[in-house]
């Protein structure tokens, strides 16, 4: 009789065992349809389109004219959108910072103050775009950069004003239509040796 009371304990805990596995696999099975109405980004990258021109961009530039800067390809995967007949809408966005200085006739930049930092935030929207049928958009655009010209900065006689780096922060991208959003990494670019 003293061995029953193990075996019945033993069936007890196997019970209670059951049941919190089928209670979590009921918590599991009701929370799956609450993800697909829950919108986030699964992945977000931002590159430059094509960082060997960065390089070929930095023009040599006077206070008058600007500088052209590498675009940004923003790319993603936003899962959890359920199935909406209706499209999502979008916005890219950076904060572009471009230095300015001034460089002598050998092409070397004094090492003076004589620098300029120009910041402005850039930002397309984009959309809208279609949910596939497994609740998830996955895209890509450019994020077209705009000239950027230094203003009321000019360098001393004999040398020559030239963009020296650029860096993109706040590398965002928005679903406006739920109110999900997602940054990803700074990107620093040389653009004069």
């Amino acid at each position: 009789m003293t061995d029953q009371k193990p075996n019945r304990f033993s069936r007890k805990v196997g019970r209670i065992s059951l049941a919190i596995v089928a209670a979590l696999a009921l918590v599991i099975g009701l929370a799956s349809p609450a993800y697909a109405g829950f919108p986030h980004f699964k992945t977000v990258s931002v590159s430059l389109v094509d960082s060997s021109q960065a390089s070929a961009r930095s023009a040599t530039s006077s206070a008058s004219t600007s500088v052209s800067l590498p675009d940004l390809q923003f790319r993603w995967t936003e899962v959890g959108l359920g199935s909406t007949g209706d499209g999502v809408d979008f916005t890219v966005s950076t904060t572009v910072s471009v230095t300015f200085g001034c460089v002598n006739g050998g092409g070397r930049h004094p090492s003076a103050t004589n620098k300029t930092t120009i910041t402005e935030p850039v930002d397309q929207s984009v959309g809208p775009l279609t949910v596939d049928k497994n609740g998830q958009i996955t895209s890509s655009v450019v994020l077209d950069i705009p000239a950027v010209s230094p203003t009321g900065f000019s360098c001393p006689s004999g040398q020559t004003l030239v963009a020296l780096s650029a860096k993109f922060t706040d590398n965002t991208i928005t679903d406006t239509t739920n109110g999900v959003a997602a940054t990803d990494e700074d990107i620093s670019v040389t653009l004069f040796p």
